[in-house]
């Protein structure tokens, strides 16, 4: 047997990863689930059109308690149209947590697929933080609204 599997805290490393892939990462069982796309739509106050410029995941340089994330994730938006209420331009900026970062993996695939035709762009939710007089910033979550495209990639 290698040496490495003969250390407790190996073994103990590759148990938590097999269980980890066993039973898949999910949210913690105490968040509550979010409500149906539909309901998410009609309480946004500002819904758009957009595609997505750059996508990046970095340090935020916030000074939080510690053992809390630092990092946040940043997308940048080209709008191409307003569905719902007024956007102050044609781009946006929106910044998100690492958890739960909302719809990564879409915003990713968006961001991959930018020039490949007209399945380019997606519904998104622009939600207004206040962070002081007359400062503010569009912030993602796991419950905004978003409605992207749906591609078949998979064998047929």
């Amino acid at each position: 047997m290698p040496r490495a599997l003969l250390n407790p805290h190996m073994r103990l490393s590759f148990t938590a990863i097999i269980a980890l892939l066993a039973v898949g990462l999910r949210p913690a069982a105490g968040m509550s689930p979010c409500p149906p796309q539909d309901e998410l739509l009609a309480k946004a106050k500002i819904v758009v059109e957009a595609r997505v410029k750059s996508l990046s995941i970095g340090e935020s340089a916030l000074l939080v308690t510690e053992g809390a994330p630092t990092r946040m994730i940043r997308v940048d938006l080209e709008i191409k149209r307003v569905i719902k209420g007024k956007c102050p331009g044609k781009e946006a900026i929106v910044y998100g947590t690492v958890y739960p970062p909302g719809p990564l993996k879409e915003l990713t695939m968006m961001a991959l697929l930018v020039g490949f035709g007209g399945d380019d762009t997606f519904e998104w939710e622009l939600a207004r933080q206040e962070i002081g007089d007359g400062a503010a910033f569009f912030s993602m979550s796991r419950c905004s609204y978003y409605k992207f495209p749906v591609y078949n990639v998979g064998p047929d």
